[in-house]
This record gives C-alpha cells, sequence and structure tokens, in this order.
C-alpha cells in the first residue's frame, strides 16, 4: 500500500474525485488540529482564572472578580461571569442563568465537529461515486474496443480503484478523529458542570455569610441601646 500512495498515477488516474477528497482531507486536518487546541483543558477551564475567580469572591470582591472575568476569554470566565452577575438572587435563578450560559458554551465548543462528521460520511461514498464513474468507462471501452485492449480498459479501473482507496484512507482517520473530539468535548463539558455547580455553592455561601453579617450588625445596636438590667 505504501507504494501507491506516492504513485505518479494516483491524481491523474484518480481524476477530479480524488481532488476533491484530497481538499476534504486538507480541510478535516485543519478542523481537528484548531478544535484539539480548543478543547485543551487550559483554554477551556484555566486553572489560574478558577483560583482567583473563587478567592475574590470569599473576599467579597465581586466587582474585581467581574472584571477578571471579562478580560477572559475561556468558556469558564463567561460561565463565572454569568453567576456574579446574577449574584443575591435566589439560588435557583442563579443555577438557571449558570447552566443557559454552559448549554450555549457547550454547543460553541462543538463547532468544526459537525464538518468532519460530514467528510468522514462522504469521503467513501466520494470514492463510490469514482468506482462507477470508473466502472462506466470500463464498459464503454469494451463497448468500442472490446476485450482485448487492456490499455483502453486501463483508465476506468485505475478510476475505479484509485478514487475507493482514496475514499476510504480518508474517511477512517477523520472518523478517528471525529470520535477523539467528542470524547474530549464530553470530558471538558462535564468539567464546565461540576465546575459550575461547585461556583453556584460559593455563591450562595457567600451570600449567607453576608446576610449573617448584616443580622449580627443590626442587632448589635438593638443590644447597646438595651436598658441594663438592675
Amino acid at each position: 500500500m505504501s507504494d501507491l500512495l506516492p504513485h505518479s498515477d494516483f491524481l491523474s488516474q484518480g481524476g477530479a474525485i480524488v481532488v476533491v477528497i484530497l481538499a476534504a482531507s486538507v480541510v478535516a486536518a485543519a478542523v481537528f488540529l484548531s478544535r484539539l487546541w480548543a478543547l485543551r483543558s487550559d483554554r477551556v477551564a484555566p486553572r489560574k482564572l478558577t483560583i482567583q475567580v473563587r478567592d475574590l469572591v470569599l473576599r467579597e470582591e465581586e466587582a474585581e472578580a467581574m472584571t477578571l472575568c471579562r478580560m477572559d476569554e475561556s468558556p469558564i470566565a463567561r460561565i463565572y461571569l454569568a453567576g456574579l452577575r446574577h449574584r443575591g438572587k435566589q439560588r435557583p435563578v442563579i443555577k438557571e442563568f449558570l447552566l443557559e450560559v454552559g448549554r450555549h458554551e457547550a454547543m460553541v465548543l462543538q463547532r468544526g465537529l459537525s464538518v468532519l462528521e460530514v467528510i468522514a460520511v462522504i469521503a467513501p461514498l466520494l470514492g463510490l461515486l469514482g468506482t462507477v464513474w470508473g466502472m462506466i468507462d470500463v464498459f464503454r471501452a469494451i463497448e468500442v474496443h472490446g476485450v482485448g485492449d487492456a490499455g483502453a480498459l486501463a483508465g476506468g479501473i485505475g478510476t475505479a480503484l484509485y478514487t475507493t482507496l482514496a475514499g476510504l484512507l480518508v474517511a477512517i482517520p477523520v472518523r478517528v478523529a471525529h470520535s477523539t473530539l467528542m470524547a474530549r468535548l464530553d470530558t471538558r463539558v462535564l468539567e464546565l458542570e461540576e465546575m459550575a455547580l461547585d461556583f453556584l455553592a460559593l455563591l450562595v455561601a457567600a451570600q449567607d455569610n453576608e446576610a449573617e453579617g448584616r443580622s449580627e450588625l443590626d442587632s448589635a445596636p438593638a443590644e447597646a441601646n438595651a436598658p441594663a438590667a438592675s
């Protein structure tokens, strides 16, 4: 098989269909590399950002935390920002906003994966189209020249074989690449969901602490003004 790939007749025998299949493989490679880079853990949920935002929330510096999230382009930053914008509301309300932004970010992370899926499906179909096309040429050559002229039959047979080979050589690795990215995507989405729920618990706990602090301040003057027991 290795002798077939650099063969000078690969493109000439396969014709336009092989060119289309190879162009699709270039697109698939570009999409795979870009998505592989985008789905890295430190781009989806930078650990440094997570630690800084949590520390600011614990210190009740929500404004600084929001500024930090606005300056970051990661999905988790936008999820944190949605929670901070609705702090002070009831837990179900904050949770709904976090999940809504999380669903949007998950859809953004899926961008480009459909291209790989389409290429994995159409590449072998294009190869099959080339096979049918080549066989039609073979039958035409038989009709004109008979079965004794091997040279007249070679062109159609070459088209049939090379397009099928090209389609399979592209479809198989693209399918593997798509499955690899889908597995990584599922992992990243699960991480975002867990981090969003942890951040929700942190916001609710911070709100409870603020409420307790205000109640203690309100009760302190009342105790100071109360008459001393005789």
